[in-house]
């Protein structure tokens, strides 16, 4: 293997060579985004006469001989670089003047070879789908057809007319870019071209995007000085954090710096931009991502932090709610680094976080607005540094998100608790509560993963338990099997099964669990039984996920009757009426609660009727919407569902919220109340 640095150029323009792109490979593909990128790569160096030079990657080939002492360069990666850089020379070769010597210089170094064999003519091969389209566009100058070569080479074409540098300058610009070259040897078993092509293309090591970080940071600097760098901070990133991981830590990095939350494919992109627009140099940013990776490591790895904040960054792991990180990544900052806040703030902070998390999946609220909650709360609490706390600041902003974004209130959670299947929701959400429960009553770490969830009132109903549940048995039996009130943890769920309440006592009360041991002080095990117990878990609930001081409560009574409010806001409507409703800026006349539902609804039906009727599927609307009338309580036909009408005004008013949200319409959809 031979490796080093060179001209793109240089490499392109060796007489009797050329760049064969093995049958194997894909096709041409580059889209418009990374053409316009290569572009304007090229048009900065051509605007700024100081600037040297720049990387455009690595280029892998194997070499190999044809007649007449010609030279075969098989690429195996690089080849949409490459054949990009082709494209450019032609547009090039076709913006410049007829008369211009430079013509004649790029089609005798870079388009033919002379005194070979004909197959060896053109500097390029490409593939089969490819060589066809490029022979045209050499020979006959067409550029109409619908590939890839013509529609790339249009758009350098375009680019080149409207760019801000001339033709020449773009030229030679293009002579000064640099790429990293790689020849392997044919037949080494260690160099196959083959498995190094799979290796590079399949698992990415050569395309990540914390490797483009890398390259793009320490290439530009001295060779003394991109090993000082890499030993003295990328190393010690990836020793910190695996390289698996750094990209989803530059990520979350940006989020928390700009508030934007990075395409997972456009990460390089964004740092690039970020890089350029802070003015900092490779060092400075490396020192800093080196600061927060030692936050990062922390979340990753939970035990190696403190044990204050162990149970808080466990519970955020089990949840799988890294859309935290970028927040998290600001508050251990202040408090590690800065030290801007005392230990009670910081651990307060870390609670209520947990506790919003929690709360919300107990009341299964949606969680594809947690991104945009956790990526901006950075920067609103930037702007109230002056005047508040970190702790104030946080708690203002977290209690008043509304709708989807809420911070769940005590009565929802409670209702949850007493009525909701926890036994089936992601997250293991039960063995998360009833093992915290475990923890908080006697602060020794459970070992949740050794134990499992068990029914203490049976999957099954058995005579005895028909019995023990009285005449009430198949009702209650549906309503409250997987509710929390009915769950508790166990070492040994086998050997319960479906046995009478009395011989599971015997188990519970001598079990280590105490939260187990406390079932066995219950009689008798029945409807009564389970609401009781779900009103104690939900005290230790709120006990361990509490609520931060609620000042926006009472606002939800102060309606302005002059101003629309996006229906996701949090209101209380109870006992108030609709004036006015607006979709898409369309005032549509209903006086009542029940009208406004009905025209809502219409309106989704006629917008997208196959939409509509996929409704009735979704869990959060089977209350309300069924392909059956016999399923509700009192309906309506529409569209050919129906309609529930026997709800409240606040239901209602939910239920429009939950609508606005399904279908991306939350700024869409307005209404005016009266008093």
């Amino acid at each position: 293997m031979d490796a080093g640095t060179i001209r793109l150029l240089e490499f392109l323009n060796r007489q009797k060579s050329v760049f064969r792109i093995p049958v194997y490979q894909r096709k041409y593909e580059w889209t418009d985004e990374q053409v316009n990128q290569y572009f304007y790569d090229i048009e900065k160096i051509a605007l700024n006469e100081e600037y040297e030079g720049h990387f455009l990657g690595t280029i892998v080939f194997v070499r190999s001989n044809f007649p007449n002492m010609g030279t075969d360069y098989n690429i195996i990666d690089g080849q949409q670089r490459i054949t990009t850089t082709f494209l450019l020379l032609k547009a090039i070769y076709d913006s410049l003047d007829s008369t211009d010597y430079r013509r004649d210089e790029i089609s005798e170094l870079y388009f033919t070879n002379k005194h070979v064999e004909s197959e060896y003519e053109r500097k390029l091969i490409s593939v089969d789908g490819d060589r066809k389209d490029y022979e045209e566009l050499l020979i006959h100058n067409q550029s109409d057809n619908p590939s890839k070569i013509h529609m790339n080479y249009n758009r350098l074409m375009y680019l080149i007319q409207h760019s801000n540098a001339d033709v020449i300058q773009l030229y030679n610009a293009l002579t000064k870019i640099k790429i990293v070259y790689i020849e392997l040897e044919q037949g080494k078993k260690d160099e196959n071209p083959q498995t190094i092509f799979e290796s590079l293309n399949s698992t990415g090591l050569s395309l990540t995007e914390s490797d483009l970080i890398r390259n793009y940071l320490l290439m530009n600097e001295m060779p003394s000085e991109q090993e000082t760098l890499y030993k003295h901070y990328w190393l010690r990133l990836e020793k910190l954090l695996t390289n698996a991981k750094i990209s989803d830590f530059i990520r979350d990095y940006l989020t928390m710096k700009t508030g934007a939350i990075s395409n997972k494919s456009r990460v390089y992109q964004n740092f690039k931009t970020y890089i350029s627009q802070q003015s900092i140099t490779s060092e400075q940013i490396l020192k800093d991502l080196n600061r927060f990776a030692d936050h990062y490591h922390v979340f990753l790895n939970p035990d190696s932090g403190d044990q204050r904040v162990r149970v808080y960054l466990d519970a955020i792991e089990q949840l799988k709610s890294t859309v935290t990180y970028p927040y998290l990544l600001r508050l251990f900052d202040k408090y590690y680094n800065s030290q801007e806040m005392s230990p009670e703030d910081f651990e307060k902070i870390l609670q209520y976080t947990t506790s919003y998390l929690v709360r919300r999946l107990i009341i299964n609220l949606p969680t594809n607005s947690l991104n945009k909650v956790f990526a901006g709360i950075g920067k609103e609490l930037q702007k109230q540094e002056d005047y508040k706390s970190e702790l104030e600041s946080f708690t203002n902003y977290i209690m008043s998100r509304t709708g989807s974004a809420l911070f769940p209130r005590n009565e929802k959670v409670k209702e949850a608790i007493r009525t909701s299947d926890m036994y089936n929701r992601s997250n293991k959400l039960a063995k998360l509560i009833l093992s915290s429960i475990e923890y908080a009553s006697h602060k020794e770490k459970v070992g949740a993963e050794h134990l499992t969830i068990e029914h203490i009132m049976p999957n099954t109903l058995t005579p005895a338990w028909r019995n023990e549940l009285g005449s009430s048995a198949l009702a209650d039996h549906m309503l409250y099997k997987d509710t929390l009130g009915n769950l508790t943890l166990t070492n040994y769920n086998s050997e319960l099964s479906n046995k009478s309440f009395y011989e599971k006592k015997q188990y519970y009360k001598d079990s280590n669990i105490k939260i187990t041991r406390d079932v066995a002080s219950f009689e008798h095990w029945n409807k009564q039984s389970m609401l009781k117990r779900s009103e104690e878990i939900f005290n230790k609930v709120i006990e361990i996920w509490p609520i931060p001081f609620d000042h926006f409560e009472n606002k939800l009574d102060n309606i302005n009757t002059d101003a629309y409010y996006p229906v996701y806001e949090l209101l209380n409507v109870t006992g108030k009426k609709p004036k006015n409703f607006l979709i898409k800026d369309v005032d549509y006349s209903a006086n009542t609660w029940k009208g406004i539902f009905i025209s809502y609804l219409d309106w989704l039906a006629n917008d997208d009727l196959e939409r509509f009727l996929e409704l009735p599927k979704q869990k959060k609307f089977q209350k309300i919407l069924s392909y059956s009338s016999s399923a509700l309580r009192r309906s309506e036909s529409l569209h050919g569902i129906f309609v529930e009408t026997n709800l409240d005004a606040q239901s209602i008013y939910n239920y429009l919220g939950m609508l606005a949200e399904h279908f991306d319409m939350e700024e869409d959809v307005l209404i005016q109340i009266s008093s």
